[in-house]
């Protein structure tokens, strides 16, 4: 099947499926009493790349459903899934090798102000603290740095604390964890990651990560990662510019590289759409440019594509990729993703905006 009629009925599949109806949950939240808060969320990437090395795909990657209970803002459980691992590998067919264990992402309970100390304890299959992470890309998995930003689908330990660090930082976040990932079962825990947080102004943010991964289930040896990263945005929210940083050694995707960096700028170039340029590096393995843009049709749905050069140093070869995806996200709260959007109801103050 072609990349461009997988799209196409990816998208009539997004389009023409009944949307979540939120008074359910509503009726949930009446018969567990106003104590309890049930939030569904779902976000559905329907994407295709093409490569000039032939590396093309189309499937509906990074795709999740997640459900949330609250108790008193205090104590929360949360289960989400991988909406990907119902189909099989770029294409729209059924998996006739679904696993439960791939298919639940996270499945953890956080617990926050424990006797009215602010520090958060979250234990279970969860996405682990690391570096910055951006994903401002339409595509952002396509960054060759995003298995070494993420930590994730592992079961573990983090511990939050947001005061009492003698104003050096405002956030520290310290986590225990397995590094055998996609799986439901607690496996050996040989991993351990810190990463501060500081607002230097109210523009300026700063991170600084370190984890030190066992990975006891390969034979690659133990692993490091440290990891320094900036963002900072304009006054009027209109420009936002990152860079970030990770030293590395013993990585299995890159095992005779040391240091990568990325970086790049956001720009709104109109209330409803913005524009991304992104570079990434990785030491003796790629150089990567990137262009992307993203518009916001409606309040839940973005239309975005990109363009990247990737140059792969070993090889010396040049490769340049295509994408195009749509994203439709829906939250059970009622919360608008996108203040401005091209179709649909509007705010009362868009016909303002324009003048």
């Amino acid at each position: 099947m072609s990349i461009i009629k997988s799209l196409i009925i990816l998208t009539f599949l997004i389009t023409t499926l009944p949307p979540i109806k939120a008074q359910e949950a509503d009726e949930l939240d009446e018969i567990l009493g106003q104590d309890f808060i049930v939030n569904v969320e779902a976000e559905v990437n329907s994407g295709a790349s093409v490569s000039t090395n032939g590396n093309n795909s189309v499937g509906v990657n990074d795709s999740f459903l997640s459900m949330s209970v609250t108790w008193k803002d205090k104590i929360r459980a949360v289960v989400t899934s991988k909406l990907e691992h119902i189909f099989r590998n770029n294409s729209i067919e059924f998996n006739n090798d679904f696993s439960i264990q791939e298919f639940i992402k996270e499945a953890y309970i956080e617990i926050r102000e424990i006797k009215g100390i602010p520090v958060a304890v979250i234990v279970g299959k969860q996405p682990i603290p690391f570096g910055q992470n951006i994903q401002a890309m339409p595509m952002f998995n396509n960054n060759p740095l995003s298995n070494l930003q993420e930590i994730d689908e592992v079961y573990g330990l983090t511990v939050e604390l947001t005061e009492g660090l003698f104003g050096l930082f405002d956030q520290l976040e310290v986590s225990a964890f397995e590094t055998n990932r996609g799986d439901l079962e607690l496996g050996k825990i040989d991993g351990l990651s810190v990463r501060l947080s500081k607002t230097l102004t109210e523009n300026w943010l700063l991170t600084v990560s370190h984890a030190s991964l066992g990975n006891s289930h390969l034979n690659s040896g133990k692993e490091s990662r440290t990891s320094v990263g900036i963002i900072g945005e304009s006054d009027s929210g209109d420009l936002v510019g990152w860079f970030e940083g990770v030293y590395f050694s013993n990585n299995p995707e890159y095992p005779n590289s040391s240091f990568a960096l990325t970086g790049g700028v956001m720009y709104r170039i109109h209330r409803t759409t913005d524009i991304v340029v992104e570079y990434s590096y990785v030491q003796k393995a790629i150089h990567d440019l990137g262009i992307g843009i993203k518009t916001y049709l409606t309040k839940n749905l973005t239309l975005g594509s990109e363009v990247r050069l990737r140059h792969h140093i070993s090889q010396d070869d040049t490769e340049v990729i295509f994408g195009i995806n749509l994203t439709y996200i829906f939250s059970s709260s009622g919360d608008t993703y996108h203040e401005d959007y091209l179709f649909g109801e509007k705010k009362e103050d868009d016909d303002l905006d324009g003048l």
